[in-house]
């Protein structure tokens, strides 16, 4: 083997074990993966959310899941908009039945949420922190 070959050899071998490392490094640190989600969950029951349409909090960049709950006790469906962040219930959610919304939110402000089949009732705000 030339001199030239073996270098060349070598010099890979020394960029594969420094590739190792580094990714290596990031897995047993941790970096790399994707924090827990933020979870929310609210029942939907006598026009409200959770009693008061709380305020909602989370993250930019950190992934979200927003489980709906309709606890009416009659026949009475509703549904969860996040107005200006596309995300919504796929169908209304019948007394009973449970929806989970997953999303990232990728930049910071404030969004109206809202039951379409009850707007003006069931209303309040997320606000997506930096």
């Amino acid at each position: 083997m030339s001199r030239k070959t073996m270098l060349s050899l070598a010099l890979a071998c020394v960029f594969l074990v420094a590739a190792g490392l580094t990714i290596g490094k990031g897995v047993v640190l941790g970096k790399g993966q994707l924090p827990p989600p933020q979870t929310i969950t609210l029942q939907a029951k006598a026009g409200k959310y959770n009693e008061v349409n709380p305020t909602l909090e989370v993250r930019r960049g950190i992934p979200v899941e927003i489980t709906i709950r309709n606890d009416e006790p009659g026949s009475i469906p509703h549904d969860f908009v996040l107005v200006g962040l596309g995300v919504r219930t796929p169908k209304a959610i019948q007394p009973g039945e449970v929806s989970t919304l997953r999303f990232t939110p990728t930049q910071p402000g404030e969004f109206a949420y809202t039951c379409t089949l009850h707007p003006g009732l069931m209303d309040g705000r997320l606000i997506v922190r930096p």
